[in-house]
């Protein structure tokens, strides 16, 4: 049955911006493929990108959702276009959960909150946290396990009383696979868990062979410090470089460390390394045959599965409770202990030297892609919306 659904995003929408963009794409494209009256919701008034798979609404004022006057431009859109299903990407905000309850009040749709992110991020990285949010003078008070501990306590309190406000407000609460249960008991035990649906990321499709590789190693995200590593990258090819000299090394990405690495590749002369700055991804998945992530924390990493379906190998840091369940160890990947370059290193450079272990795993990694093929993960949401649109007249 075709269905009237509207999407919310609180950043501008921009299919190749960021994860909750690209997957706001993907099922807009599946929706309406099927039949659905496909639309979206944006806070940001520009910054849009042209696509064609939903009817786009916007705030008409500045200030996105710190504007007050444009949760009013979501009330009167949402009593316009009349939804069967609101899916929020963004359910960790409070004033956006209430003012949707009160319009479900008053127009009767499925409420979804759909979070693409992981619950982790403080859990696996309190170090850097500290360092961020704590004054330096405080630094060596708190570098402690006692202050630790208190940081991690006042974290989870607060995350506990968000999760049970989003199991309290929306009809369903949609996350990517068995790995966030596990992390939504760490915080809440099981509170309300039966409201929990388990959907993935997709991807748009998957190559039907192997294609031609090239000796190059590909890292592909946003350069960041804090989430995405990047201060491990160019230490990691110090220690490839030398033992793989016919290989080299693409970095594509933008983002706060881009000028940092350029200017210490420069000015060290390390050689057979490539910075691209951000590109379309799909060349170089396809012509590298070993994809390395450095991340420290992720959602539900859509560069992994973008990478396999491509048959580039991922070499990942093992530290978040998802990464294991995307990438299955000696299968259609290889997982690494946290944050350990020499190891990420060697395993590389073992697996660079090892041709027929590389056309196992590029083809496994290829295999593991099609799981969350879009034509899949699509039906896994119209097969959601049947049944729970159908429990609801009942």
């Amino acid at each position: 049955m075709p269905y009237k659904v509207l999407i919310i995003l609180t950043r501008p929408f921009d299919p190749n911006a960021g994860g909750v963009q690209r997957s706001t794409y993907k099922i807009s494209s599946y929706l309406k493929e099927h039949g659905c009256d496909t639309n979206v919701f944006s806070f940001y008034t520009n910054g849009h990108k042209p696509q064609d798979v939903a009817t786009l609404h916007t705030a008409k004022s500045l200030g996105a959702h710190a504007n007050k006057d444009n949760f009013k431009r979501l009330e009167f859109v949402i009593k316009d276009i009349k939804p069967d299903i609101v899916i929020n990407q963004m359910p960790y905000e409070i004033l956006l959960g209430k003012t949707l309850k009160r319009a479900k009040s008053l127009n009767n749709f499925l409420l979804l909150g759909c979070l693409r992110n992981t619950l982790y991020p403080v859990k696996l990285n309190i170090d850097k946290y500290l360092e961020e949010v704590v004054p330096k003078f405080l630094h060596k008070t708190i570098d402690n396990n006692a202050g630790r501990s208190l940081f991690q306590k006042i974290h989870s309190s607060r995350h506990t009383k968000i999760l049970k406000f989003i199991l309290d407000t929306y009809d369903n609460f949609v996350m990517f696979g068995p790995p966030n249960i596990e992390e939504l008991k760490y915080f809440i035990g099981d509170y309300k868990l039966d409201k929990v649906r388990l959907i993935p990321n997709s991807i748009l499709s998957v190559l039907q062979e192997v294609p031609p590789k090239e000796k190059r190693i590909l890292w592909l995200s946003r350069l960041s410090y804090k989430q995405k590593r990047a201060d491990l990258i160019l230490p990691f090819w110090k220690e490839v470089m030398h033992k793989l000299p016919d290989w080299q090394f693409d970095i594509v990405g933008d983002g706060d460390a881009f000028k940092d690495l350029k200017a210490q590749i420069k000015e060290e002369e390390i050689p057979r390394v490539k910075m691209y700055g951000k590109q379309v991804p799909y060349e170089y998945y396809k012509q590298s045959p070993i994809y390395i992530m450095t991340s420290a924390f992720e959602g539900f990493p859509n560069t992994l599965i973008e990478a396999q379906s491509f048959g580039a190998i991922p070499v990942v840091y093992d530290n978040y409770p998802v990464c294991s369940w995307v990438v299955k160890e000696g299968k259609s990947g290889i997982l690494i202990p946290p944050f350990d370059v020499n190891q990420m290193a060697k395993e590389v450079v073992g697996l660079a030297k090892d041709q027929n272990r590389q056309n196992i795993l590029m083809q496994a990694a290829l295999e593991n892609a099609r799981e969350f093929d879009l034509q899949n993960v699509g039906k896994q949401w119209l097969d959601f919306f049947d049944c729970e649109l159908k429990n609801n007249l009942k």
